[in-house]
């Protein structure tokens, strides 16, 4: 399908959309530890809410990507943000019920859990409906491209997010979150809007299309699949122990413990935007190119100092989005457009 006029208003209404999602992901990472801290759980816990949510999320984007074929990439993207917002408040309130001391220990353990989870059974729509209506409006020689726009959002919202709630933080600890629900509102208000129905990929479908599911029916998608697991658990436990290690590593303070998280996170999102908009969007990328920023991991298990750790995070956000779209790339180009969203938005 080649580009609409209106192209260049449809990607900025699905950059918004994940911009929102994912300064909210941000804040939730920033501020998590000191909330558990605050309200005395254990790292445990903390870690516990955090890996499950992003278990369901994995699961949760292939099935939404199948649904948002059938019913509509607009639709599903408007049922991922209704269900952040709703999901982001309650989470919130838990954590306000654990402060005021009407639920504690496993009671606020178990609602926390709860809360968080049904949170990204719904929310877990969004990124793949986005990406599938970025996929659905470009041309192969575009598509790269295209995701690179929408999906860019994720690293402005990394650099973005630990400023935010550092700024918020001081009206409370959950003064971020709460926000967060106005944000993903004002986000669902301007997609209901502003951006234009496409019709569901299946009625789409062309005899050629069909040969190409068949030709696409191979184990090698999975095997790109499974490369993306390893690269962003080996991340995301990175990501959640981080704040612990400045804790317990180097004695800080939960607060400064933040704060050092966060300016980690927005190095690693920095440098992963350059990337987006000055590798990834001038097509200097290939199928081949996520074999480079492989070898660039390596560097990332030497925490040996505060100036190594930020210089880790800096070559983690070069690798990751280089091993992101080259990947990506390798699946459309091997098993077919269509499967893009359904492969590679989890």
């Amino acid at each position: 399908m080649p580009l609409p006029p209106s192209s260049t208003l449809v990607f900025k209404v699905l950059f918004c959309a994940l911009l929102a999602t994912s300064v909210g992901q941000s804040v939730m990472l920033t501020t998590l530890p000191s909330m558990g801290r605050e309200a005395n759980l254990t790292e445990f816990h903390i870690a516990t809410i955090m890996s499950s949510s992003a278990f369901i999320f994995a699961f949760g984007t292939n099935v939404w990507s199948k649904v948002a074929k059938r019913a509509g990439f607009k639709r599903i993207l408007m049922v991922g943000l209704t269900g952040y917002s709703l999901g982001t408040f309650a989470f919130a309130s838990a954590w306000m019920a654990g402060f005021s001391g009407l639920i504690s220990g496993t009671n606020l353990f178990l609602a926390l859990l709860i809360s968080r989870s049904m949170q990204s059974t719904i929310m877990s729509a969004t990124p793949p409906s986005a990406v599938g209506y970025a996929v659905a409006i470009s041309t192969p020689e575009t598509r790269v491209s295209a995701i690179s726009k929408v999906t860019s959002a994720s690293n402005v919202g990394q650099i973005i997010g630990p400023a935010y709630a550092g700024l918020l933080v001081s009206f409370g600890l959950l003064a971020p979150l709460y926000s967060i629900v106005l944000l993903t509102l004002l986000a669902l208000t301007l997609v209901y809007f502003k951006l234009p129905d496409l019709p569901p990929l299946g009625a789409q479908k062309t005899s050629a299309d069909l040969k190409r599911d068949e030709e696409a029916k191979t184990i090698v998608p999975y095997i790109f699949v499974a490369a993306c697991i390893c690269v962003f658990c080996a991340m995301a436990m990175m990501q959640q122990s981080l704040g612990f290690f400045f804790i317990d590593y180097y004695h800080f303070t939960p607060v400064d413990a933040a704060q050092q998280v966060g300016f980690a996170m927005m190095v690693s999102a920095a440098t992963s935007l350059t990337v987006q908009f000055g590798w990834v969007q001038k097509g200097r990328i290939s199928k081949r190119n996520h074999d480079y920023p492989c070898l660039t991991f390596t560097s990332s298990c030497l925490f040996t100092s505060i100036s190594t750790t930020f210089t880790d995070y800096f070559v983690l956000g070069y690798g990751s989005d280089g091993i992101r779209y080259g990947y990506g790339l390798s699946v459309t180009c091997r098993c077919g457009n269509h499967l893009l969203c359904a492969r590679t938005a989890s």
